[in-house]
């Protein structure tokens, strides 16, 4: 009699023991995910380029140009720059030691030139103003490995570029291998080399320096990712953090020109430089709000047909510096992977 009570028992407790153990993994699973993710989080407060979300307001004061057609003085003035940047990453799939990542970033600008001077019987001297758009979609793949037991990391991109909803005026595409040479404590060193397919690129293959340091003394941390940034960092609360120091950036807008004696699909490139000061403070779990404000730096403002590279290019910005101030939002990692 026990043993028929066995048998007929015997399915039930499997079934619970299952079910037990599945919801054991389901628990261990959730916590190394929130730990994971906490990590994450810890490391994009840190690197910006790693938070889920980011979206900053830039005005930049006003400062002298001169606009210069095919070598020659175009015109004259007092330029203000209003820019809003964006940008929201998601992950699409992870399986062992490699993601895929898409990234959806915007762009809108808004040149105002004021006082203008002429130079030119063609170019009016009225204030000129002028509002472009950039939307970017970008898919990344990454995969962290080894060689010789030396860990490296590599990925590659695509990446599209438009101002309208009905093409890609502009893909583009980047390698990237970064190799860690040395890490300790309190310091840690990387180095690595990027690789663009793009006619609009400067330089196609940039190596890359990554080099981050800790100051015990005085709580600083050192941050040297040439050719991007250069930055002190201070921990003034749990929650707060200011970073002193420069960042290099760049941009491209579509013009296009009913001008016969100009090409009429065009490019505008711009490299800038913002050296100063970033306040952050982490408001929620997720959210972190910063304000900076400093130096912008033109480094280089030229347009060109999209068909040709920078150095061929039949208009250009000189450049110059002026004041600006920045506000931001961004968010730490809270997403998922879909897959």
């Amino acid at each position: 009699m026990k043993t028929k009570y066995l048998l007929v028992l015997l399915p039930l407790f499997l079934t619970l023991s299952a079910s037990a153990q599945t919801e054991k993994q389901k628990a261990t699973d959730k916590m190394i995910d929130s730990i994971k993710m906490a990590m994450l989080s810890q490391y994009a407060m840190i690197f910006p380029v790693l938070r889920q979300g980011f979206l900053a307001t830039d005005f930049i004061g006003g400062r002298t140009v001169i606009g210069e057609l095919n070598g020659k003085d175009l015109y004259q003035g007092k330029m203000n720059i209003e820019r809003i940047r964006s940008n929201f990453n998601i992950p699409l799939a992870q399986w062992g030691k490699n993601s895929i990542t898409g990234t959806i970033s915007y762009q809108q600008i808004h040149f105002e030139t004021d006082d203008v001077t002429s130079f030119s019987p063609s170019f009016p001297s009225t204030d000129q103003s002028v509002n472009k758009s950039t939307v970017g979609l970008t898919a990344t793949f990454s995969r962290t490995d080894s060689i010789f037991n030396h860990p490296i990391t590599y990925s590659g991109s695509v990446s599209g570029l438009t101002d309208e909803a009905s093409s890609v005026k502009r893909v583009n595409y980047l390698g990237l291998i970064t190799v860690p040479i040395s890490r300790s404590k309190y310091s840690s060193f990387t180095v690595g080399v990027v690789v663009t397919i793009d006619p609009s690129t400067v330089e196609p293959v940039i190596p890359i320096i990554s080099y981050w340091h800790k100051f015990q003394a005085s709580d600083l941390d050192l941050y040297v990712d040439l050719p991007s940034r250069i930055a002190l960092r201070k921990q003034l609360s749990k929650k707060a953090w200011a970073t002193v120091g420069s960042e290099l950036g760049g941009n491209i807008y579509f013009f296009d020109l009913n001008q016969p004696s100009l090409p009429q699909n065009n490019i505008y490139s711009t490299i800038d430089i913002r050296s100063g000061a970033t306040f952050e403070y982490l408001v929620t779990k997720k959210l972190v709000l910063g304000v900076s404000g400093g130096l912008y730096t033109a480094a280089s403002s030229r347009m060109f047909d999209q068909d040709d590279k920078p150095d061929q290019y039949f208009f250009r910005t000189s450049n110059g510096s002026s004041p600006y101030i920045s506000f931001s939002v961004s968010f730490l990692p809270f997403l998922k992977n879909l897959k």
